[in-house]
């Protein structure tokens, strides 16, 4: 049996908080949009490759898992973005693993064995709007409400 329950938790981030939540989402969205570039330049690759005969075994490895994802990132990251220590980790995760899931539901949409409607390969992250300014009725004074609904099973 499985229980939907629904939170709401009511957020009144401090200026400085609000200027973290931004730099968080903009690493996710930093990694996301940099491995997708290296996946396009792997799969540009290949093709170049496919296209002068070159064997099906010595093709160009195109990083596609997260775990290969991590590891070019973890790589690449003091060179590509020396400010990364800024943020945690797990904000750069979040961009590398949002892009295995998009490019895994991409190439199983494309075989067919995803269920519902197709999937377009996936697209560059756009960057959000700038904070809102002070004074206006999303300033980071206000309070927020987020729903965050959780799947517990076996709780009531």
């Amino acid at each position: 049996m499985r229980i939907h329950q629904a939170y709401r938790y009511a957020l009144d981030p401090t200026p400085a908080l609000v200027a973290d939540l931004f730099s968080h989402g903009g690493a996710a969205r930093f990694a996301f949009n940099w491995a997708l570039a290296r996946v396009k330049a792997a799969l540009d690759q290949r093709a170049a490759e496919r296209s002068y005969g070159v064997p099906a075994e010595l093709l160009t490895e195109v990083p596609w898992s997260l775990y290969a994802l991590r590891k070019l990132w973890n790589a690449a990251k003091g060179e590509v973005a020396p400010w990364w220590a800024e943020n945690s980790k797990e904000a750069y995760n979040t961009g590398l693993e949002a892009l295995a899931r998009a490019l895994a539901n991409w190439s199983a949409s494309r075989k067919g064995s995803r269920v519902g409607k197709q999937v377009g390969f996936p697209g560059s992250s756009p960057s959000t709007a700038p904070p809102p300014p002070a004074g206006s009725p999303l300033a980071p004074s206000a309070s927020r409400l987020i729903a965050v609904t959780s799947r517990c099973r076996g709780w009531a």
